[in-house]
């Protein structure tokens, strides 16, 4: 027997294989029985019809025992909702060149799920995972290593692997809202001294570039070319990781996106000594111990991924897979793609492209989720007036609009740490901001679609779609409470 415990709830679940039945605690609590080859017909809370195909399974197949045990196990940690689509998932896939007879999966029925609907796609590879991670049987060699190693698959199979790992929601490209959500996580864990300058940085780094570990163990201090202190100018030298024979040493020179700019200056000043030269390794370590390091790091912050219903898992690929297809979505050419993962051929891009961010469209539909990337954008404390802030009396405190609303008091700023960001769009997303209620935020909104139709850099429209967020949901917080007040 193995037991499986979270903070709100506990299941027992046998793991004997031979057993088609079994007795579970849904995530609201509810006890179900579940058989193999019976078809759960179940509501959720909400009245939703969420039916858990259990019949497509047979008990005679080895591999189909191993599907039931890890679906018994989300069905205790996972929605119902997630549940029934990860079995419609699997149903599709069944039907699919005789795959429902196989015992064990082969590299042949892992390519067959490029052929089922995009939104059933990415519910499969965690279920299969979750076999082998359980080290249940049904699954080759090569499947597994797969599903352990999937960055080894960059070029495998033509590049087509790339098309499932890309869309892999536990290994692959992050959403919008998983994204923005470690962002904020990791900007607050080094704000509070959880997350030291090396782990920052070097977090920073893989997040601003999608490099490969092995790139940036190359990397000297004297890779990273300061231009500009005050104007946050720096240009990187990363070393092409995969040559054709070559041994002589080629570079990619790229400028540092701002945010990791700022962090690689605080860091070197940091960390500069007499001991230290030009030649000195930029981080020291292997590739496994720096991903190490970023994984432990990300993986001890409260991250969340809705799409997941858990705590976001985070490997150094995944920002080199995310910065792949958020480049394709913003109209790059496979050319710029290629150059931009250091790639010498661009014929893995065609896989990137086939994973775009739109395919994650039917899989939010599917889970009856809004899984917006400015989510929770707004994070501060709404005050109707300025002696109600936290720095009330404070003249510093007060943060206005000087460029677009003429100097008008948008709120008070509740922290006295010293903060070099854009006030106030870089405020609207900060946890110590204090919106006045009555401020003036329909005219701030209008300004700012004004300047992201005229902004041609994608990462600061990007930064403008946050700030309009985060006024959104503080109007619908206004206008709820204007609404109670009226009543």
């Amino acid at each position: 027997m193995a037991t499986r415990t979270t903070d709100d709830m506990q299941t027992v679940i046998n793991l004997d294989q031979s057993n088609i039945k079994k007795s579970i605690i849904l995530l609201d609590g509810r006890r179900e029985s579940i058989h193999l080859g019976q078809k759960l017909a179940i509501q959720d809370r909400d009245g939703q019809s969420c039916p858990i195909y259990f019949d497509i399974l047979n008990s005679s197949n080895v591999f189909h025992n191993s599907l039931f045990t890890c679906l018994s196990i989300t069905l205790a940690t996972h929605s119902l909702i997630y549940n029934s689509t990860t079995s419609k998932a699997l149903r599709a896939w069944f039907n699919h060149d005789e795959n429902a007879k196989c015992e064990t999966i082969t590299l042949k029925q892992i390519s067959n799920i490029l052929d089922i609907q995009p939104s059933y796609r990415a519910f499969i590879i965690p279920i299969l995972r979750r076999v082998k991670e359980y080290s249940l049987p049904g699954l080759s060699s090569e499947v597994s290593d797969f599903l352990e190693n999937e960055h080894k698959w960059e070029q495998k199979g033509g590049g087509s692997y790339y098309t499932l790992i890309t869309n892999d929601p536990e290994k692959g490209a992050l959403t919008n809202q998983e994204l923005h959500n470690i962002h904020v996580n990791l900007n607050q864990g080094y704000a509070s001294r959880q997350v030291s300058t090396l782990a920052y940085t070097l977090c920073w780094f893989f997040i601003g570039t999608g490099v490969r570990p092995v790139q940036i163990v190359r990397m000297k201090r004297k890779d990273v070319v300061i231009h500009d202190r005050a104007g946050m100018e720096v240009t990187l030298r990363i070393p092409l990781a995969k040559g054709q024979g070559s041994i002589s040493d080629e570079y990619w020179i790229r400028k540092a996106p701002t945010v990791l700019a700022e962090c690689l200056i605080s860091y070197l000043d940091m960390y500069s000594s007499s001991s230290k030269t030009d030649e000195t390794p930029l981080f020291r370590g292997t590739p496994s111990e720096l991903s190490a390091m970023v994984t432990k790091t990300l993986s001890a912050l409260p991250t969340y991924s809705e799409r997941q219903e858990g705590p976001i898992r985070i490997s150094p690929y995944r920002f080199r897979y995310t910065m792949a297809t958020r480049a394709l979505a913003q109209g790059a050419s496979d050319a710029e793609v290629a150059r931009l993962l250091t790639h010498r051929s661009t014929s893995c891009i065609q896989f990137y492209r086939a994973s775009m961010p739109q395919l994650q469209k039917p899989i939010r539909q599917a889970l009856g989720k809004e899984m917006d990337y400015f989510a929770s954008a707004f994070q501060g404390r709404l005050i109707e007036h300025l002696d109600e802030a936290s720095r009330a009396g404070d003249d510093d405190c007060v943060i206005a609009d000087y460029l677009r609303l003429t100097g008008e008091a948008l709120g008070a700023c509740g922290t006295r740490a010293e903060c070099h960001q854009h006030a106030p769009i870089a405020c609207l997303s900060c946890p110590y901001f204090e919106p006045l209620i009555d401020a003036p935020w329909e005219t701030l909104m209008v300004t700012l679609i004004e300047d992201q139709e005229i902004e041609t850099e994608p990462r600061i429209k990007q930064i403008n779609s946050n700030a309009m967020a985060a006024i959104q949901q503080i109007i619908v917080v206004r206008d709820s409470r204007m609404h109670e007040g009226v009543a």
